[in-house]
């Protein structure tokens, strides 16, 4: 099995000396990180990210450990119509990629898909996850008259997954970033714990990884 996990970084927002952990990123390139739009506003201010707590498959994490160390990131490219932000790292930061984008054209109905993140940030725990799913359905959503390609992931996702990436096995390429829970346009619904019963069903979206190349500087 290709593992990624040693890629997948956490995001947080920096406020009176405290870190609130915000969502999961990944890098797209030497210098940049994508993540989902609303996980991080969009507003860079005060806005860090965690280097991976994970560099192999066989790897504890230490949840003990609150102490985290984070550097800043800017916001370089956003795209409000797919939920696509793109993040500037620090000059001592770069990353190689061992993988390419792609997105969810190489994927098909039953194909099975990995997806990293950190999904219990909501709680305050910053442990990076993968869950091993299939892709579900391959759906046109339209926002503001765009059809954006997602996927939809038979799996349920939390908010700290926002932003993480999406693998498909196959290819072992990079095919989409998570969005999130499917959710009804609903009126006085009720939050149970910080979570929308509404969300609670085993699938989640994931938009199309081929919409970030362009937006990469």
């Amino acid at each position: 099995m290709n593992f990624y996990g040693h890629l997948v970084l956490a995001l947080a927002r920096v406020e009176g000396g405290q870190a609130q952990l915000l969502g999961s990123c990944f890098p797209v390139g030497p210098k940049h990180l994508a993540t989902a739009l609303h996980v991080v506003a969009p507003n860079d201010d005060g806005l860090v990210a965690f280097l991976p707590a994970i560099s192999g498959i066989s790897d504890y994490q230490d949840t003990s450990q609150n102490g985290w160390r984070g550097s800043p990131v800017k916001i370089a490219a956003v795209d409000a119509i797919r939920d696509i932000c793109i993040l500037e790292v620090p000059d001592d930061w770069t990353f190689a990629l061992g993988h390419s984008l792609t997105g969810t054209d190489v994927i098909s109905l039953g194909d099975e898909v990995h997806v990293y993140g950190y999904p219990h940030m909501d709680f305050g725990r910053k442990v990076m996850t993968i869950q091993r799913s299939h892709v579900g359905a391959k759906v046109l959503i339209a926002n503001h008259g765009v059809k954006v390609k997602h996927a939809v992931i038979n799996t349920q996702l939390r908010p700290g997954q926002s932003g993480g990436p999406v693998f498909d096995v196959a290819t072992g390429t990079l095919c989409a970033l998570v969005t999130g829970n499917y959710a009804p346009d609903v009126r006085g619904t009720l939050l149970v714990s910080g979570v929308d019963p509404v969300t609670l069903h085993q699938t989640g979206h994931a938009v199309s990884a081929e919409y970030i190349k362009d937006m990469v500087p």
